[in-house]
This record gives structure tokens, sequence and C-alpha cells, in this order.
């Protein structure tokens, strides 16, 4: 982590009672920048008080105040610091604010965020407003807001505006408009808190949503994730029979299948294909879907099968043909799956799934007993090829077809290609643990640097920058250093990426430097090893934010060193704040559920707002790709895999007897994500390791994947 330049001039000269000695400053700006707020406020309030007068010391200590909810105290702090630290002015202000409009004064507050546009800001304003008694005003600010709403993309911007107008115009005796934004919430922020406060709220007043709202409210949980929720909803949907029968059908069938409830999910839709309708074949197929889920992959190629020879042209035929060769590759029936998707092929010229299929039989090729037609297959898929990354994938795998066909010396040459073309890429990896296979002769790991002597740079951060690194806040620091990117980078005229990289890097928050890697870091860069004078640029697209904690977790939990960063860098690009659409949260994109449950493995208090501090992300998501290793026998193509597509899915893709090699069988994920995933994961680790320790450091490639591994029931 960077250097506290005001923790250390704190050290200086104190010296604490013998009763109470005073702790490290270092260790009360890790707390800050690890975002362990219980522990920052016991440090900071350890400190002697003339230490804690200092202005920066008050700023920090009332950022720590208002993220522990304690905004009386940080009004207190903040009121008058701007004058004695202008760095911060505005911040201290608009904090001073936030902190307000919970604490008050509420009146102060509410001019401060009235005079913004935002809609975050509005909220504020109303909020503070109803706390100071002003409802009518409050509703005023709110009914504003809510007209500017539409231009937002956050639903959740305007289910917090909705949520607030419903609990003021309640107070107010206004039920209409209550009950209309609590109707509005129900259904359009089903998922969302506000939206589940507000089905709480109907039901408080004694009001229900319509049969056509309450099969809405169902959908939208289903595709925010809280398929759960929805079956209960749709189970008395389908009782009073009060909208139409075969769209609540439908709609519970949709649940149960995305709750992961495979055998009510299968009765359903079996249920729902023996019944006249437009998705009748559909049903077939997701009853089908649901087996194959479920662990009876072979009944449900059966019927897939039947499916397709029934329906021929429909659109879910098609589909039906291609799972049942998919799955055929799968469960390692390969002379089986071959002829299926030359079928496929044949049949739909054009189809959806044309280029997965191609992909796929040659696969199926490779493992059976055609070599040779899955080599020439490979060598036109790599040339087509879009992405130089997919194309080596492809040619290492075109290698292995010539050396089952017995062209040993072509094998040889194809992977030596690969490995010097894309050094530590997946496929490079790949390439050259088949040539150690075959006793083949290995090429240099990685091209050697280039002989150029470093000529370092003299950088320095802005002076609020600086400041904010030194108290731990380095989040903020990361956005005092933007706006003056091109001005501190014009002092180095034609280094301008070598010094904001350099910059970035003063700081534990690797987001922005991470991105300005993405920008100006090139492909040649990667391809031979950094030397001094360009080691920045690995640096750059490679950070490793957090480095002691990371590597600290790693050792708790028997994590190869470098692949929490690996993980990291794909999940999130570095990014605390990242959300994804199915509400993944933080560095290492954990879903609430399943930060819960580890949370309760490793005996620590689970408050889902909590879960993008990097101290709470890093602990929770280092100890589940532990887990994960462990259940796979710390076979990490495995477990990265699992991290991506959760331990059921790759049970399901691992089975005695398959040619289940690692390049073959990351192949063979059925899902481009969780293949594209594995690939880039385990080559951000080959770079992480040579980073660390040089060729000795990567660790080679594991042919071998243990195929009888048994994933308990409970796995999540």
């Amino acid at each position: 982590s960077a250097a506290a330049p005001v923790a250390t001039a704190l050290a200086a000269g104190t010296t604490a009672p013998a009763a109470a000695p005073a702790p490290s400053p270092a260790r009360w700006a890790d707390a800050v920048r690890l975002e362990r707020w219980d522990e920052a406020e016991v440090q900071l309030d350890a400190l002697p008080e003339a230490d804690r007068q200092r202005p920066e010391m008050r700023y920090v200590r009332g950022r720590v105040a208002l993220e522990r909810g304690d905004a009386a105290r940080t009004v207190e702090l903040f009121t008058g610091l701007e004058k004695e630290l202008p760095l911060l002015v505005d911040d201290i202000v608009r904090r001073r604010a936030e902190a307000a409009s919970v604490a008050g004064p509420f009146a102060e507050a509410a001019a401060f965020f009235g005079k913004s546009r935002s809609l975050s800001d509005q909220h504020r304003a109303a909020l503070a407003l109803e706390k100071d008694g002003q409802l009518a005003q409050a509703r005023t600010t709110l009914d504003r807001a809510l007209a500017g709403a539409g231009r937002s993309r956050r639903k959740s911007d305007e289910a917090k505006l909705r949520a607030a107008r419903a609990r003021i115009a309640e107070a107010q005796g206004l039920l209409p408009i209550t009950i209309a934004d609590l109707r509005w919430l129900a259904v359009e922020a089903a998922g969302l808190p506000e939206g589940e406060a507000g089905a709480v709220a109907l039901d408080r007043l004694k009001q229900s949503l319509a049969p056509k709202d309450q099969l809405a409210r169902a959908l939208a949980l289903v595709r925010a994730g809280q398929a759960e929720a929805a079956v209960p909803i749709l189970d008395e949907l389908e009782k009073k029979k009060t909208v139409p029968h075969l769209d609540v059908l439908h709609a519970r069938a949709e649940a149960k299948l995305k709750a992961r409830d495979y055998p009510e999910a299968e009765k359903a839709f079996r249920v729902l294909s023996t019944l006249p309708g437009p998705r009748k074949v559909e049903a077939m197929y997701q009853s089908a879907n649901a087996l194959a889920r479920g662990g009876q992959a072979d009944e449900a190629i059966k019927r897939w099968l039947d499916l397709s020879s029934r329906f021929k042209k429909n659109s879910w035929a098609e589909r039906s043909l291609y799972q049942a060769a998919r799955w055929l590759l799968l469960r390692g029936r390969y002379d089986e799956a071959a002829p299926l998707y030359t079928r496929y092929l044949a049949l739909f010229p054009k189809g959806a799934y044309r280029e997965d299929a191609e992909y796929e039989q040659a696969l199926a090729q490779l493992s059976a007993s055609q070599p040779k037609v899955a080599q020439k297959t490979l060598s036109r898929l790599a040339k087509a090829a879009k992405k130089p990354d997919e194309a080596q994938k492809l040619r290492e795998l075109e290698g292995l077809a010539a050396f089952r066909a017995g062209d040993r010396d072509e094998a040889v040459r194809i992977w030596t290609e690969v490995a010097r073309t894309f050094p530590l890429s997946f496929a490079a990896l790949a390439a050259r643990s088949r040539l150690a296979a075959a006793g083949a002769p290995l090429p240099p790991l990685i091209e050697p640097a280039a002989a150029r002597p470093a000529n370092p740079l003299d950088l320095d951060l802005p002076d609020p920058a600086r400041m904010l690194v030194s108290i731990g806040l380095d989040a903020e620091a990361e956005g005092r250093l933007l706006p003056f990117e091109r001005e501190a980078a014009a002092r180095f005229a034609g280094r301008e990426a070598e010094a904001l990289c350099g910059m970035y890097g003063k700081l534990a928050h690797a987001r922005r430097r991470y991105r300005v890697g993405v920008a100006q870091v090139g492909m040649p860069q990667l391809l031979r090893a950094p030397g001094e004078a360009d080691r920045w640029a690995w640096e750059c697209l490679y950070p490793r934010p957090y480095l002691d904690e990371v590597q600290k977790l790693e050792g708790e939990h028997e994590v190869p060193r470098g692949l929490v960063h690996s993980l990291m860098r794909q999940e999130s690009a570095f990014d605390q704040e990242a959300l994804s659409p199915v509400f993944a949260v933080g560095l290492l994109q954990l879903m609430p559920k399943t930060a819960e449950k580890a949370a309760a493995e490793v005996g620590m208090s689970f408050d889902p707002s909590r879960l993008k501090s990097p101290h709470v992300n890093l602990r929770l998501g280092s100890y589940y790709i532990g887990k994960l290793l462990k259940t796979f026998r710390k076979t990490p193509v495995l477990a990265v895999a699992a991290y991506n597509a959760g331990p059921k899915a790759v049970g399901q893709w691992m089975r005695p007897g398959v040619d289940a090699e690692a390049d073959l069988w990351v192949a063979r994920i059925p899902y481009d994500e969780t293949r594209n995933y594995v690939a880039r994961v385990l080559g951000n680790l080959a770079r992480y390791q040579w980073m660390e320790g040089g060729d000795a450091a990567v660790a080679p490639l594991a042919l071998e994947v243990p195929v009888d591994v048994e994933v308990p029931p409970d796995a999540y």
C-alpha cells in the first residue's frame, strides 16, 4: 500500500500514556483503506488528543463516523472544517450536508441538496425536509424529481423516490398517492429492497395487487434472480384462476427452473406440454431441459430427439436437435454426437447454433475416431476467428488433432507456434503441456526482455490526492487525480501513459490504473518479458490492489498466489462499486446469497450493504474460491469454472470415462461465457505468477482433470 506521510508525521514526537499505547498509524490508515470502519474508529480514537485535532485527522474521523452511521458525529467534526482544510472544501461541505440530512440541521441539508438536479440529491433534499416537518415541500420536491426520473436508466433511482413519496403521502393522509406508488414499487421494482418493502406496506394497508399485476410482479422477481419468492405468488394465482391459466402455468414452470428446482420444473413443463396452445412445443423442450439440468441427461436426450423428429423445422425442434448433440458430447458419447451434429448442420444450414455446432462437432470427432477430419475443421475455424486468443485456442486443439492422427511433427510445429505467438495465455500453457507430454523441446516461456535501461520518472500526486492516500482514502484520491490527468502527464512528453500508470500505482485502489492500461498499453508489450524500462506496462494492466490483504487471505485459504487478483481482473476490472445485472457485487462479484452462506461458514456477521467493502468482499471471495479448490481437488481449471458457473454445473460436465484432459475439458464447456472466463483467468494467473517470480514461478497447466469428483448436494 501507498506510504502515509500524514500518518508518519503523527508518529513523530508523540508519546502515548503507558496504560494505553497509541496504535501504529499505519494500522488505522490500512483499516480505512480496506473499509474496516469499526477497527478504524478504535485506532483513531486511541491517538493522542493533539493528533486527533489535526484537520486531516478530523476529516478522516468524520468519514469513518459517516460510514458507521454516526451522522451526528460527522456533523460535529465537519463543522467549520472547510476553513482549516481548503484542499477538500467541496467534499467537506457536501459530506456535512449528507450527515445533516440524517442528523440535522435538516433545513441546511435540504437547502444544499435542493440546488442539485441529480435524482439522488433531490431524494436527500426530500428526506431532510421530511425530517424537518415540511412534508408538503418534501412531496413537491419528490414530484419534481419523479417528473425527470424517466431520463434515468436506473430503476433504483425511481424506486427510492417513490418509496419516499409513498411514506410522506401516507403521513399526510393522501392514501391514493401512497397506494399508487406502493403498487408501482411492488411490480416495477420487484427484487429491489424498495419493491419488497412496498409489497409489505400494501399488505399492512390491506391493499392487494390486481391479479395481472401479481403475475407481472412474479415475472419481475424471476428476472431479478429471486425465483423462489415468485413461486408462492404463482401458486396462489393458480388456485384462484383469476388470470389466464396457461400464463400462470408457464410463469410457475419458469420460476421453478430458475430456482433450480428441476424435478418440479420438469413436472410443470410436462403438464404444459399436454395442453393446447402456442407454447406447447416450447414446454416439451423445457421439460427435457429441466431433466438434463437435474442430472437425467440420457432421458432428456431421448425427449429432444423425439421432439426434433416430430416437429422438423420448428425453432424449438432446431434447438432440441442441437441440445441432444451437445449433451451427447458432454456425456462422452462422441460416436453418437458427431453424426447428430452433421444432421443438425444439414437440416439448418443457417441455424442459430451453426457456428457452435461446427466447433463442437470437431470436438466430438477429435475424441472419437476422426481426428484428421477434426483437424481440418479446427484449422478452418482458427483462420476465420476474429480474436487472436480464440484463434490460438483453436490452433492448440488443431495440434492435438494432428497428434492423434499420427502426425507428431505437425503437432509439435503447431504447439510450438502457439506457445510463441501468445505467451502466457491459456492456449500457450496448454500447448507447452502438450509438448512436454510428447517429449518435444519447449520454446522459451516468453521472449526475454529488450535490454533497455530504466529511466525512472519523478512522479508525485496532486496535493488533494496525496493527502487522501496518506489517510487511507485511496478511492477518493483516485477521483481527485482524474481531473488532473492531462496536466499531470503533460510534464512527461512521450511517456504520458507510463506517468499516469505510475501515479495511479501510488494508490491501493486500481480501477482507473487498469483502465489507463487497457487504453494505453498495446499487445506487443505483452508478447515479450518486461524489462526495467517497461515493467510499468505489465503492472498497469495487471495491478495488485490491496496486495498484503490478498496474499494473507490466499495463504489462509490455500489459494495459489495471484489467483484472487486474476479473478478480480476478470470479474470487476478492479471496480469495488461494480454491480452486475444479476446483482453480483464488488471486486470479486459475489452473489449476495453466496456471500451470506460463506459468511456463516467463516463465522462472520453478514450485512449485504457492506458487501462492496474491500475487506468484506475479499475475505468472502477468497474463502469461496478456496472452498471450490478443496471441492475440486486443487484443480484450478475446475474451481475457476465453478466460480463462474456454479459447482453443480461443473459437476454435470464431469463424468468418468470422458476424454477429459484440461484443454479438451475447457473446450467442451457448454457456456461460451464460462469457457472464455476460465481461459482468461488462467492466463491472468500465469502473468501474475511471472511478475512475482519469473519463469520459475509459472505453474505448468496440469493436463489431468479429475472427473470422478463428487459435488456435495449442499454445494453453492
